[in-house]
């Protein structure tokens, strides 16, 4: 039996391994999101979240897509250690803020976040197939300038793609219930009361505290990073950045 087993690890260790080539395709044109371990992350830490939507299908921000978004959101806020403080909803992918008691907390929410809002869509959509096809990526957030920029990257992000004008505020997002602007935006001239998904309380420091250090946000500021979470001076307080 033994010189069996051992013929049995000879064979594995001979026909396996790491090869060239080797491991599951990519469905889209581009490589999806590396499956590398994840930063480590400490309690008080947020994490900017991004999930993308598969290529192909319809806009998240228009008409039931975006119900069933907001009510998803709603549902899944405050689940399994994880909450959800801010989000917006781009046309083909979702950014969210949330704080975590660690990551066994955060991807148990996200799973229940994700899962029933992909088999909602295809519903919606009449179709079959995966929603959300590649894993969520995700950045630490441990410094007040990093809380300040992943605030305004993820409730300016409409501007930053174009779906809302400067002056206003994104109503896909949760930027009408943010108490951080300089200025309170006027929803009194929008037809109709936005709908907005109810979002958790912030708890750590570095969301309801740190970030003020640099400045409440101006309703005119946009995303200078691709991802939010690295430090960049304060355009109020470099010239420089805002001559770039």
């Amino acid at each position: 039996m033994r010189r069996r087993i051992q013929q049995l690890e000879f064979d594995f260790r001979r026909h396996g391994g790491k090869r060239k080539g080797a491991g599951r395709k990519p469905k889209n044109a581009e490589p999806g999101i590396p499956h590398r371990q994840r930063a480590m992350k400490k309690r008080g830490q947020p994490l900017l979240i991004t999930v993308r939507l598969a290529d192909g299908l319809p806009s998240l921000r228009r008409g039931g897509a975006l119900k069933l978004v907001l009510a998803a959101i709603s549902a899944s806020s405050d689940r399994h250690g994880m909450r959800i403080i801010h989000y917006t909803v781009q046309s083909n992918h979702l950014h969210l803020l949330v704080e975590g008691d660690d990551r066994t907390c955060v991807a148990r929410g996200m799973n229940a976040l994700l899962s029933p809002l992909a088999r909602a869509l295809n519903k919606l959509w009449a179709r079959r197939g995966k929603v959300f096809p590649e894993r969520y990526h995700d950045e630490v957030i441990s410094t007040p300038t990093q809380a300040r920029n992943a605030l305004r990257y993820v409730l300016q992000n409409g501007k930053k793609h174009g779906a809302v004008s400067p002056s206003s505020i994104d109503l896909c997002s949760s930027a009408p219930v943010f108490d951080g602007w300089m200025e309170r935006p006027s929803i009194a001239s929008i037809p109709t009361a936005p709908v907005v998904a109810a979002v958790a309380p912030a708890s750590t420091w570095l969301l309801t505290t740190g970030w003020r250090r640099h400045g409440l946000l101006d309703l005119r500021e946009l995303p200078r990073t691709k991802h939010a979470g690295r430090p960049r001076a304060n355009p109020a307080q470099s010239s420089r950045g805002r001559a770039r």
